[in-house]
C-alpha cells in the first residue's frame, strides 16, 4: 500500500507537476500519478456506478480508484484555469462517482495543492470553492490547502523553500 498518493491534474508538464515531483522527492513511500498520461474517458452520466459502485467504462479509472482507496493520504495538485480546476481534473472528479454511495473515501486524509498565475490567496479562494463538491460528496477529510503563484514555465522552480515547507507539513499527516 502506498502511504501517499500524489495526483497531478495538469494537462502539461508545468508548475503543478514540478511541485508534486519535488514533493515526491521529500516524501517516503509515495506514488505520483499524472492524469495527463492516463486514459480517462468522460463520464457518460449513465448512473450505472450509482447502483453498483463501479463504472462501466473500461479505462484507467478503476485502477486509480483502487489506489485512492488504498492510500493513507492523498495529495491533489490542481492548476487554476479561469478560477476553476482544469478540465482534466474536473473530468477525473466526475469519474469518482462510484465512490459517492460506497463512501470508500470517507474520512480519507486529503491535501490540496493549488497552482495559479495570479494572487495566491485568490487562487486558494477560487479553487477551494471549486473543490467543495468533491469534499461534500466523497466525505473526504481535507487536512490542508496550499496555494502557489506560478504562471510562467519555471516559476515553481524558484519556490524550493516553500515546496520543502509544504513537504514537511504533509509529513505531519502521514
Amino acid at each position: 500500500m502506498n502511504k501517499v498518493l500524489l495526483i497531478c491534474g495538469s494537462n502539461r508538464k508545468g508548475n503543478t507537476e514540478y511541485i508534486l515531483t519535488q514533493l515526491s522527492n521529500y516524501l517516503n513511500n509515495c506514488e505520483l500519478i499524472l492524469l495527463r498520461n492516463k486514459n480517462i474517458e468522460y463520464c457518460k452520466g449513465c448512473l450505472a456506478c450509482h447502483y453498483n459502485n463501479e463504472c462501466i467504462i473500461k479505462d484507467d479509472i478503476k485502477l486509480i480508484i483502487r489506489q485512492l482507496i488504498n492510500a493513507n493520504l492523498i495529495v491533489f495538485g490542481v492548476p487554476n484555469y479561469f478560477d476553476n480546476v482544469s478540465g482534466l481534473f474536473k473530468n477525473f472528479i466526475d469519474r469518482l462517482h462510484p465512490l459517492f454511495k460506497s463512501q470508500q473515501l470517507k474520512n480519507k486524509k486529503v491535501i490540496f495543492i493549488f497552482v495559479g498565475g495570479g494572487n495566491e490567496k485568490g487562487t486558494e479562494i477560487e479553487l477551494h470553492n471549486a473543490i467543495k463538491g468533491i469534499s461534500k460528496y466523497l466525505l473526504i477529510d481535507i487536512k490542508k490547502e496550499f496555494s502557489f503563484k506560478a504562471l510562467n514555465k519555471d516559476d515553481a522552480q524558484q519556490q524550493i523553500d516553500k515546496i520543502e515547507y509544504v513537504a514537511n507539513e504533509i509529513k505531519k499527516y502521514i
